[in-house]
Order: structure tokens, then C-alpha cells, then sequence
């Protein structure tokens, strides 16, 4: 009897040993990021400290484009490999089943919607409720190039008006001070900050339902495509530039060939770090039909808990990490992505930089492309943008073909 329970201990030690030398699997945080940020030194270190503050964690980070990562997402839900957390814009996610809400989370980590900027708060938001938070954001606005301007017998005031900007078009152009006044996009998002600037919409949404009420022929967006498409024709810009070509884009402004760019604070690292030339870069906001009441569409993104996640608590730890005020710092500087948080524009950097001082000054005025909650419409406008600005139709009749299909998509979906 004696034997057999030494033996019976001995095999129990011996059981614990054996489990005590294999350590517990790690938990697993499967994250999808855009790639230009997963490879951002600040947000590495953020993923980095994670790990080491938690012990038994693992962050395992998937860069891809950004606009691929919700298809990504919703291949990963279909196949029961859902991602803990994703990169893109929290209200599309919710409008389209892909993402939890977090209003929960939000009350048990203490914040508030007034503490970051209304645009911010706008994409996170769907049906009232939070659906993740806020991580930057930006404003499309105009850098100019000073210098060319110059040449051309241009202030930089000129350019506030449409008018305004479209005789500064004729100056550079006659004066030969740049090759063309500005690069224009196929970029949904850029052209539908050309829109609101005058006075433009694509989509109102019925904040109870989610219902959208489509506008593509209203003569406000007609009549900024048909802007879009006379600097094209008149030869103040080039062939447009597919959004995939964006380096181009802003490559022309750093080299001269171009006297403006419409595009985000991003970009003004990329001109900095150009030695070709010295730019003498301003920062206007968008020509607008009503120069009083400045109108751009929001840059930026946030972060959300995908449906089904395995770590939601521990994604929604990471999303703080990565929302904090010094990361948000050094992303604004390092990377010329600016804070959601409005307490953070309080940072000397923000006052000692008169270019990102001027992208602060516009953020109030942007406001996110609401059209993204509707992905087979977006893709539509997207198909009827190309359309326009090469010339296969013109923009009355692209956004008059697109108005109809918006509404045949609607009556086919079921009631909410």
C-alpha cells in the first residue's frame, strides 16, 4: 500500500514537472494593418511593449494595402479566422456586418466623444453607438509651391476662390512657371473633397436606419467633375493619375512640374525629403464655391474589433496603446499623420510647424466620405469617376447613370 502511493506520488511529480516545462501556448492578437503604418517605428514599438507589458502575448501583424484590408476582414470572418483588431474606418465596418461594437469598452476606459475632433468621432460612429476608436486624422487641402506662384504673378491668396484659382491656372500656364497647375486623381476620396468644396454632396444618411439617400446628379458634384475635367482639357493638368500612382502625384509637385497638390499632411514629408529642388511649400485650403465656410472631406482612419473576435479585450488594450498622446506625437512628426485627440494639438510641435499648423486650421472642416458604408455603390462611383475624367462620358451623363443604378441598388435591399 505504502509502495503504491509513493509510486502514485512520484508519478504526480513527475506529471507536474513535465507540465511545468511546457509553458502555455502564448494568446495570439491577429492584427491587419495598412502597410505604410504596420512599418511605422512608433507603431513596431507600441506592438513591442504590448507584448512585453502582457508576458504571454503575441501581436502578429498583417500589412497590407489599406484598401484591401476589409475584404481581407470579411474573408477571415467567413472562413472562422477572424481578426482581433483591424485598421480602416470603424462606421463602414459597422454599416457593412464586419465589426462589434465597443460603447462598453469605451465607458469602462473612461472616454468621451468631445475629446477628439467631430470628424474623428464621425468615423467611428454608426446607428449612435461606437464602433471603435479614433487613431488619426487629416484634411485634403492644396500645397502650393510659393515659389512657382511667385513666377507666375500669383499670391497664394488667389487661389481661395474657384475663379481664382482658375486664372492662377491660366498665369502658370502662360508664364510656363510649372509644366501644369495640379495633378488630378482618379481617387474617390480626393475628388470628393472637390465636391464638398463646392458645396457638393454624394449621400445623406439617416443616422436612425442607416438608410442612404443617394445625390450623384446634383448640380453642385456635376459641376466639380466638370471643374476636374476642364483643368484637364485646358491643359492646366495632366491625364489623371490612378490612386495606385499617388508617388507620382506628389513627385510632380516636389519636382516643379506642378505648381499645387491636393492631398494630406502625409505628403509633406515625402516634398522634405526630396533633393531635387527646395519647395517653398504653402498649405491653402481647397479652392471653394463659398470661401467664407471652407468645406474638405476627412484623412484618416480607426481602429476596430472585427465580429467574432478571439482577444477582444486584449485588441481594445492594444487600441489604446496605440491611440496614446506620445504615439500620436511621433506619428504626427515621424510620419506626418496627425492626432484624432484634440488635447494633443496642443504640443509645441503643432505651433512651431506653420505648414502642420495649417493642416490643423482645416480639420474642423472635414468630415468623413460617408459613401464608404456602401461598398457596391462606392465601387460604382469609383467606375463612373474613371468614366468622367477620361473622357468616356461626360460628367452629367456619368453621375446621371450612377444616380440610377444607386437607386436600383437600394429598392433591391431589404428593409432595415
Amino acid at each position: 500500500m505504502r509502495a503504491a502511493f509513493i509510486g502514485g506520488a512520484l508519478a504526480l511529480l513527475v506529471a507536474g514537472c513535465s507540465a511545468a516545462a511546457t509553458p502555455p501556448e502564448p494568446a495570439l492578437v491577429r492584427v491587419i494593418m495598412a502597410d505604410d503604418w504596420a512599418s511605422a517605428p512608433a507603431v513596431r514599438e507600441v506592438f513591442d511593449q504590448f507584448e512585453r507589458d502582457h508576458g504571454n502575448v503575441q501581436v502578429q501583424v498583417q500589412a497590407v494595402p489599406f484598401s484591401q484590408i476589409p475584404e481581407l476582414v470579411a474573408s477571415s470572418q467567413e472562413l472562422d479566422q477572424p481578426y482581433d483588431l483591424a485598421h480602416w474606418h470603424a462606421f463602414a465596418a459597422a454599416a457593412t456586418g464586419l465589426a462589434e461594437p465597443v460603447d462598453e469598452q469605451w465607458e469602462q476606459a473612461g472616454l468621451t466623444y468631445d475629446e477628439f475632433l467631430p470628424g474623428a468621432i464621425e468615423d467611428v460612429m454608426w446607428l449612435g453607438r461606437p464602433y471603435g476608436v479614433p487613431l488619426d486624422t487629416n484634411a485634403l487641402v492644396l500645397l502650393a509651391d510659393a515659389g512657382v506662384l511667385r513666377q507666375a504673378g500669383i499670391e497664394p491668396a488667389d487661389l481661395a476662390t474657384l475663379d481664382g484659382f482658375v486664372a492662377a491656372a491660366e498665369a502658370v500656364a502662360t508664364t510656363g512657371a510649372a509644366k501644369w497647375m495640379m495633378p488630378v486623381s482618379t481617387s474617390s476620396w480626393q475628388t470628393y473633397g472637390w465636391i464638398r468644396a463646392f458645396g457638393g454632396e454624394l449621400v445623406r444618411v439617416d443616422p436612425g436606419t442607416g438608410v442612404p439617400a443617394f445625390t450623384f446628379d446634383r448640380p453642385e458634384t456635376v459641376a466639380a467633375l466638370e471643374f476636374l475635367v476642364a483643368c484637364i482639357h485646358e491643359g492646366y493638368a495632366p491625364r489623371p493619375y490612378g490612386p495606385d500612382l499617388a508617388a507620382d502625384s506628389v513627385q510632380a509637385f516636389a519636382t516643379g512640374e506642378v505648381a499645387t497638390h491636393a492631398t494630406g499632411s502625409w505628403d509633406l514629408n515625402v516634398v522634405a525629403r526630396d533633393p531635387s529642388r527646395e519647395v517653398e511649400v504653402t498649405v491653402l485650403p481647397l479652392p471653394q464655391a463659398d470661401p467664407g465656410r471652407p468645406l474638405t472631406v476627412l484623412g484618416g482612419s480607426s481602429l476596430f474589433v472585427p465580429r467574432g473576435a478571439h482577444q477582444p479585450d486584449l485588441a481594445f488594450d492594444l487600441m489604446l496603446r496605440l491611440i496614446e498622446d506620445d504615439v500620436a506625437l511621433r506619428l504626427a512628426e515621424e510620419e506626418g499623420r496627425l492626432p484624432a485627440r484634440t488635447r494633443v494639438f496642443d504640443a509645441p510641435l503643432f505651433a512651431d510647424d506653420p505648414l502642420l499648423s495649417a493642416f490643423v486650421e482645416q480639420l474642423p472642416n472635414a468630415r468623413v466620405m460617408p459613401l464608404i458604408a456602401y461598398p457596391e455603390v462606392a465601387q460604382a462611383f469609383t467606375e463612373a469617376l474613371n468614366s468622367a475624367l477620361t473622357g468616356r462620358e461626360t460628367p452629367a451623363e456619368a453621375m446621371a447613370g450612377l444616380q440610377r443604378y444607386a437607386e436600383t441598388w437600394l429598392a433591391s435591399q431589404p428593409d432595415p
